[in-house]
């Protein structure tokens, strides 16, 4: 396969590129009517990278896959040890179709497992089918999170669903927020006592990253609203199939090495609610697929404001009375 091969779906509301030389990364979300994009741009150029790489040495943009595991992890009951934000951002993803949709497929390292995407746009969302199978006949352990790094601007929103009212504290750079902890959604106590609100994104100040879980109940779905320009970004799934999302919220804390650093939020819908496959295993959230199973989920990427004009108070409101029922596990 041609390294610079890119794939595109494109209608009158959305245009999607995908690079599947490179993890099968979704490198662009753009909206045809005010041609804002909502992924973000490389920090750096594509390139090769080892099985053991650091995620630090990726392009940092973009939407990733991250299985079995997001952090690095040791042997896991004889299972091999995970690199970092899992196998398959690292690999090539084959084409297996890109007539009606463009169905992708790679294969694990560390597990025998193979994860099949199939990418549609429905009017003004970009449609993501997943099939994960089991292909040896031993079981095997794993947790996917989705990756989706977005493009951010000063006093974005993040919106989650009323019923969530607290979150978990996975890391928070400089100890901000106290790891393993919970903490009140969407304005929180640091641990010097100050409010933060962590619903509204602030200014690329090169100390901010914290990475949150929250977990979902009967809504599944996250957002990130542009008021400025009346647009925004809900990722919608099922949540008795992915019971967690994940919140990376990012303001130049990232990477430690390096002059690009991140600005950015990540929505990153989960069968987990910790990053690390060891740690799933230890609090209960690891899963494991027998012998030739299958597990198969999917996700609504819905651009809101494709065609006119939305302001907050109204994509709230769309938000919260529109959960998506979807995804099947056999």
């Amino acid at each position: 396969m041609n390294e610079n091969k890119t794939l595109l779906l494109e209608n009158d509301l959305l245009q999607v590129r995908i690079l599947p030389a490179f993890g099968g990364k979704i490198t662009s979300l753009r909206s045809v009517r005010t041609g804002e994009e909502f992924l973000l741009p490389p920090l750096k150029d594509y390139r090769r990278v080892s099985a053991a790489a650091d995620f630090s040495e990726s392009d940092g943009g973009g939407f990733d896959e991250c299985l079995p595991s997001v952090a690095s992890c040791g042997s896991i009951a004889g299972e091999p040890p995970v690199p970092d934000h899992g196998d398959l951002w690292r690999v090539m993803w084959e084409i297996d179709s890109d007539d009606t949709g463009i169905v992708l497929y790679a294969n694990a390292v560390t597990r025998s497992l193979r994860l099949t995407r199939r990418a549609t746009l429905e009017a003004s969302s970009l449609v993501l089918e997943y099939d994960l199978v089991n292909l040896s006949d031993a079981p095997a352990t794993w947790l996917w999170s989705a990756h989706p790094l977005l493009r951010v601007d000063v006093d974005d929103r993040i919106v989650l669903p009323n019923e969530i009212e607290e979150i978990t504290v996975d890391y928070s750079a400089n100890g901000l927020f106290e790891r393993n902890s919970s903490v009140t959604w969407p304005v929180a106590r640091s641990t010097s006592g100050i409010s933060v609100n962590l619903g509204k994104v602030g200014k690329k100040d090169g100390m901010t990253a914290h990475k949150l879980f929250a977990r979902m109940d009967k809504s599944g779905w996250g957002a990130l609203y542009r008021e400025k320009i009346g647009q925004g970004l809900v990722v919608r799934f099922d949540p008795s199939v992915l019971p967690f999302m994940g919140l990376w919220i990012c303001s130049g804390a990232w990477p430690e090495s390096g002059i690009e650093k991140q600005y950015t939020v990540a929505l990153e819908p989960t069968t987990s609610n910790t990053d690390s496959l060891a740690s799933a295993g230890r609090n209960g959230t690891v899963r494991c697929l027998n012998g030739r199973e299958h597990c198969r989920w999917r996700l609504k990427v819905q651009l809101v404001g494709a065609s006119r004009f939305f302001n907050f108070q109204d994509f709230c409101a769309s938000a919260r009375l529109d959960p998506l029922a979807s995804g099947l596990t056999e």
